[in-house]
């Protein structure tokens, strides 16, 4: 998978949690897949996925993509995202790809109701050293 394609997956799996379609939504996983955030559940299979997907309390679903990176050698990536259901989530995924299909995906999330911009207004991708004084 070439990481426009990542992409592309990733805009059809939000694409159906939105239309709650979620057998679609399910077909994007192996049918092995796992899928979890350490601290708070894990699924395994599809099935079991689905079943967590339809569990939706009749809320409607959105979910904005922000950062993705690829690395197409080992099919492993990493994306940011800001999903809208019961609750206002921001996260990071970070996904394993096999066969084209998700095998593998642990999500990190925090609820806050912030636009994503305000969330992560207090991150930086850099760090900055100290200056030193002159002697």
């Amino acid at each position: 998978m070439t990481k426009t394609e990542l992409r592309n997956l990733l805009d059809s799996l939000a694409e159906a949690w939105s239309r709650r379609d979620y057998a679609t939504a399910a077909d994007a996983f192996a049918e092995d897949v796992r899928y979890g955030d350490p601290t708070r559940y894990s699924f395994n299979g599809r099935t079991e996925l689905r079943a967590f997907f339809e569990a939706d309390e009749g809320y409607d679903q959105r979910t904005v993509w922000h950062t993705i990176v690829f690395d197409e050698e080992q099919q492993i990536g990493a994306a940011e995202y800001t999903y809208e259901g019961t609750h206002r989530y921001h996260g990071t995924v970070l996904i394993k790809i096999e066969n084209g299909k998700i095998a593998r995906w642990r999500e990190y999330q925090h609820i806050d109701p912030r636009e994503w911009e305000a969330f992560t207004s207090g991150t930086a991708f850099y760090i900055r050293l100290p200056v030193r004084p002159k002697a």
